[in-house]
């Protein structure tokens, strides 16, 4: 694994972890952030959280009903934060 590769599996590992902590507060939220993992990861061998950002926002875009567009942006919220920049 590359340097580069080892930081975003780190990330990812946090955003996991973070909706392991809060599982019955974001639990909507962890189950869309499951279902965008495995099908990302029937594709890829390979999911950053870039690829999870970009899914849930082809997600909010195409979402009609509010609850289920609030889950997905509390979702991005989530994934956004414990992102890292990409300033080197």
């Amino acid at each position: 694994m590359t340097d580069m590769s080892a930081v975003v599996a780190s990330h990812s590992t946090r955003i996991a972890e973070f909706f392991n902590e809060s599982a019955d507060v974001l639990h909507s939220e962890s189950q869309v952030i499951s279902q965008i993992l495995a099908e990302l990861s029937a594709h890829r061998s390979f999911v950053s959280n870039k690829d999870i950002i970009s899914a849930l926002l082809v997600r909010m875009e195409i979402e009609q009903e509010p609850v289920n567009h609030d889950i997905l942006r509390k979702a991005l919220e989530v994934v956004v934060q414990n992102t890292p920049d990409d300033t080197f």
